[in-house]
């Protein structure tokens, strides 16, 4: 008896403390995309007058490439859309099969699929502000890709499924781990920081995994149990080294109530804050930005230490 009033008493204060962090609103302003309904939304946790939620097609993968606009990966290319109001002002629609959309720091737009574009394995397209083919890379015998992320010597970090793998523009693999042992993982997005480690968000994993040069298991990051860690999807590294997650809850509308879907770790792994979704609004959140140090007039991409950066143009360079 005594134990089990105890375990509840634990319950009760771990809920109440995940609700005070979200109450604590150490962020101002995010950018979430939301699987479950397919719809973007602008969150502003001081001024919620300014919040917007527009509809987006099925896709992966938000970022801000400047000017104001936020890019979407979408089903058949990308889309953008303006961050003042949610508004769509632009679309590259001639790419059925793509699967995500990134900016790269060239300004040129990389999308990416499976068995694609006449190539079979994972393909990445280059692509022109025009939508015009600039280059292709193709890398053979994977049936599975989720995002893509430019490394700081131009390389690329891939997701495919339980595999996590370093490539290079003329489609070499110079780096490869496996994560865990299901072979559904779905891993979701990989960031290669400065010490020389990458981290990976690992889908059905339920964490970040943590993994040395040589290709070994370091560590890794998940729970607590009360924000019911389901997969762990889009993240993003801030200025002061934690880690924000999209905590994703499953497909399809009515999933707004279950989990905390925003979780902030520290390195060592304490949530250091949380952000529960309004069930109303939301259902399963897999990207999110934290807007509150950015400028949304300029392109963000990761820097040597994963973290958003913005991109010099080539007269600042």
């Amino acid at each position: 008896m005594i134990r089990s009033v105890f375990f509840v008493c634990c319950i009760f204060f771990t809920v109440i403390g995940l609700r005070a962090q979200s109450r604590d609103y150490n962020h101002q302003r995010l950018l979430l995309r939301d699987e479950g309904i397919s719809q973007l939304a602008y969150i502003d946790l001081k001024n919620p007058a300014a919040n917007w939620y527009t509809p987006i097609p099925t896709g992966r993968d938000i970022q801000l490439v400047g000017k104001g606009l936020i890019l979407v990966g979408t089903g058949n290319g990308y889309e953008e859309y303006e961050l003042a109001t949610g508004k769509k002002v632009f679309e590259l629609n001639s790419y059925p099969g793509t699967l995500a959309a990134r900016r790269l720091r060239n300004g040129n737009t990389l999308l990416t699929g499976v068995n694609w574009q006449q190539k079979q394995g994972i393909v990445l397209v280059e692509v022109n502000a025009a939508g015009a083919v600039q280059q292709l890379i193709n890398y053979p015998g994977f049936d599975y890709v989720r995002l893509v992320r430019e490394t700081a010597t131009g390389n690329f970090l891939v997701t495919a499924n339980n595999v996590l793998f370093e490539g290079t523009r003329d489609g070499s693999i110079v780096w490869k781990v496996v994560i865990g042992d299901a072979q559904k993982m779905h891993a979701w997005q990989a960031l290669r920081l400065k010490n020389g480690q990458t981290v990976v968000s690992t889908g059905y994993g339920k964490n970040l995994e943590f993994f040395s040069t040589d290709g070994k298991l370091l560590d890794t990051i998940s729970g607590p149990a009360a924000v019911n860690p389901n997969f762990f999807a889009g993240f993003q590294i801030l200025p002061n080294g934690n880690y924000v997650v999209a905590n994703w809850q499953g497909h399809g509308p009515k999933q707004g109530a279950n989990g905390v879907q925003v979780l902030e770790y520290t390195p060592p792994g304490k949530l250091a804050w949380s952000w529960r979704q309004d069930a109303n609004k939301f259902s399963s959140l897999h990207a999110v930005i934290v807007l509150d140090d950015l400028d949304p007039k300029l392109l963000y991409t990761e820097n040597e230490n994963g973290v958003l950066t913005p991109v010099k143009s080539a007269s600042e360079k």
